[in-house]
């Protein structure tokens, strides 16, 4: 049921009889969920730039229960209609036009609150009263999801309702890029909102994450050229004193399709290809309003320029206030790689200096008007401690952010994506010790044909990047690139196991560092055993999470099968290939064997006693579920060098030493390991493990054995 006020002006005159502008049609739900979506809307007077507080300031007030206030903007609103046609999307601007609230209350009982408008002629506000009562009901519910908060100086957790009880739950974001939608032919037959279906559908209980972009010209975009509504031969231009509302409305469906399919969303503001003209599409400088309406020379002056930053607040205030009550916002991310914008003329000290100016701005501007606090961040490609962009931009911001992309087709053949992201986390975190780190894009780019697609048609080396991230030290695994390619390839349900796993992880305290087995003499990467192993584990080392492969099916050992020309220890895009290797077909046959005879991981335990015992899970590594019968137990034993160990046993039901074969596609498997408190072996408590020696078996990765 929805209450209906319709203010007439003759009421608001007796009420306020030099007030403007004047509340008419207001109307609002009676009652909603605790985290559910509270929207009043509304009808204001015309204004020239609705999108200005100076020219229209719009806002409610809540008032909890508990007695605290909130303070959420208004937003100006025109209603669209999609339908799908063909496999292309078709707006219509429907007669929907007004102004609206957007508000996620947080805890049950009876809200009230207050609407304000204020023009340069006056103010209006309602307020509660007997003959206007402004208030809803926020009702209890059992299970629900809330706002994402930083836990700690690594991770992430999210508020929760759990049998009506408000509570904190882990959140480890795991999930890909979906930049922007497809076109149907030209620009002007967009796949839009039913493009987003399809992949949110695709990853539905596969992942929990996605990125996108609201800076596309010729995709989603709230401002530039729309290529949907051409004039003559011209699109429409919106910027400023307009908003693309189109876009708008799309973006409403995507936010709301992904929390209703428990997908959460990264949006992106701004990108540096809309700053420069590198790039072969619309979205470039010579086609940015910044430059051909504001009159910008450069793009170096969007950081400093007065009105740059006074239009670039406005389009915040305005995405802040239609899509911050959105429960499945991860956090707000200003610029998409924003190192990258060329400084022109401008000395590249200065520039980079206004660019973390306008940073630190921004975010205590962002934070003033966001009152459901959401976490700020914003992507470089790179950086370093020697780049002051890289060491600086990050200290008024929440999350750190660093993009990442390898050659494979140039790649040596000792070299894996896996080591390559687990070491940037350990070069980026002594740079911003209190910072969680997420690695938001990664992939593998390529510089000639063939594809990088071609040479990875069922994703080893996406599968075992996302899986050996996840045990980095971010807070989430990192965050594929190339989107279009895992959907083409039937791939987007890879980050089902990497899901399913996370779901046994609690919320984690920042004192878990990350290891790995893997050791590198010079240009040689050695495993023991053949096995290479990442893994999580507390301070006192009582709790240990991980992941382990064979390092047969590292992605480039796999390629050294099937690509057979090699150059200076670099593979060739002009090699010969074997295309009924198992990388291209997963033929049985053509598996690799277990290329060494021994299961056993061995993980060094200094902090725990002798003979102090563990629990050990096992976790299919294609699957993420629990291999019931692989549930063993783990002593902490000291061997003649007086160093402390474990030895685990990878799960024999996948890697099979007997039948020499490997049962799962990927060879790999996860693992969760925990001491049992104040449980040790018998006799051997104090003393030492008998004195054997430890085969350990060091297999170079890229000499697998067959």
């Amino acid at each position: 049921m929805r209450k209906a006020f319709f203010v007439s002006l003759v009421t608001l005159w007796c009420a306020f009889v030099y007030a403007q502008p004047t509340i008419s049609g207001l109307t609002f739900p009676s009652s909603v969920d605790v985290f559910g979506l509270f929207e009043m809307s509304f009808q204001l007077g015309k204004y020239d730039n609705p999108y200005d507080p100076e020219v229209i300031d719009v806002y409610a007030e809540f008032k909890a229960p508990d007695g605290k206030t909130f303070k959420v903007n208004g937003f100006y609103y025109e209603g669209y209609t999609f339908q799908q046609k063909d496999d292309y999307e078709v707006a219509t601007a429907s007669r929907d036009k007004g102004w609206r609230v957007r508000f996620t209350p947080n805890q049950a009982g009876k809200w009230s609150f207050s609407l304000h408008a204020v023009d340069r002629k006056g103010k209006t506000a309602l307020s509660s009263s007997d003959k206007y009562p402004l208030s809803f009901e926020c009702r209890s519910v059992d299970t629900d999801q809330g706002f994402i908060r930083k836990a700690n100086s690594r991770y992430l957790k999210r508020e929760v309702m759990q049998n009506g009880e408000s509570k904190y739950q882990a959140y480890f974001p795991i999930g890909p890029n979906v930049a922007w939608y497809d076109y149907k032919g030209t620009r002007t037959y967009p796949k839009g909102i039913y493009d987003y279906n399809r992949y949110i559908d695709e990853l539905a209980g596969s992942a929990n994450y996605m990125r996108i972009w609201l800076s596309r010209y010729q995709y989603l975009s709230l401002y530039g050229p729309e290529f949907t509504q051409m004039n003559g031969k011209n699109p429409t231009l919106y910027f400023d004193s307009s908003l693309n509302q189109k876009d708008a409305a799309e973006l409403d469906h995507i936010i709301a399709y992904a929390a209703k399919n428990g997908i959460t969303v990264m949006p992106c503001f701004f990108t540096f290809g809309d700053f420069g003209n590198i790039h072969n599409s619309s979205s470039r400088w010579d086609n940015n309003p910044y430059n051909t309406v504001l009159g910008l020379k450069s793009p170096t002056m969007f950081f400093s320029d007065k009105k740059a930053k006074r239009i670039a607040k406005n389009l915040i205030r305005y995405i802040v206030a239609r899509w911050g009550y959105a429960t499945n916002i991860v956090c707000w991310e200003f610029w998409n790689e924003v190192n990258n914008i060329p400084a022109d003329d401008q000395p590249e000290a200065p520039f980079h200096a206004n660019i973390v100016k306008w940073h630190g701005e921004m975010a205590e501007y962002i934070r003033s008007i966001d009152p459901f606090d959401h976490l700020v961040s914003t992507s470089l490609g790179t950086f370093s401690e020697k780049e002051y962009i890289g060491s600086a931009i990050y200290k008024n911001l929440d999350i750190v952010q660093y993009h990442t992309y390898g050659n494979i087709q140039k790649a040596k053949s000792t070299e894996q994506r896996t080591r390559q992201l687990f070491q940037k986390f350990a070069t980026y975190r002594p740079l911003y010790p209190d910072k969680p780190i997420f690695c938001g894009e990664f992939g593998f780019g390529q510089s000639k044909p063939p594809k990088y697609q071609d040479k990875d048609p069922f994703g080893f080396d996406t599968h075992n990047c996302i899986w050996a991230s996840l045990f980095s030290g971010t807070m989430g695994s990192a965050s594929f690139w190339y989107w279009n390619y895992l959907s083409d390839k039937d791939l987007l349900r890879i980050y089902t196991p990497v899901l399913a796993y996370s779901k046994n992880i609690p919320l984690l305290p920042d004192s878990f560092t990350p290891h790995t087995t893997v050791s590198s003499n010079k240009d040689t990467w050695i495993c023991p055993n053949g096995i290479e192993t990442y893994y999580l584990s507390s301070a006192d080392e009582d709790t240990i999470y991980g992941w382990c492969q064979d390092t047969a099916f590292s992605y480039q050992a796999l390629r050294r099968l099937t690509d057979k020309a090699i150059s200076k220890g670099h593979f060739v895009t002009d090699a010969k290939v074997d295309e009924k290797g198992y990388i291209y077909t997963l033929d049985k046959k053509k598996k690799p064997r277990p290329c060494s005879k021994s299961n056993i991981i061995v993980l060094p335990i200094s902090k725990q006693d002798i003979g102090t015992q563990y629990v050990v899970r096992w976790f299919d590594g294609e699957t993420g579920l629990e291999i019931a019968e692989e549930k063993t137990q783990a002593i902490v034993k000291r061997t003649r060098r007086k160093k402390q160990f474990i030895e685990i046993e990878f799960p024999s039901s996948i890697r099979d030493l007997k039948k020499r074969q490997i049962n799962n596609t990927y060879g790999d498997a996860a693992f969760i390991i925990i001491a049992e408190k104040d449980k040790k072996e018998g006799s051997n408590t104090q003393g030492d493990a008998p004195r054997r020696r430890l085969r350990i078996v060091r297999t170079p990765i890229n000499q697998p054995n067959q």
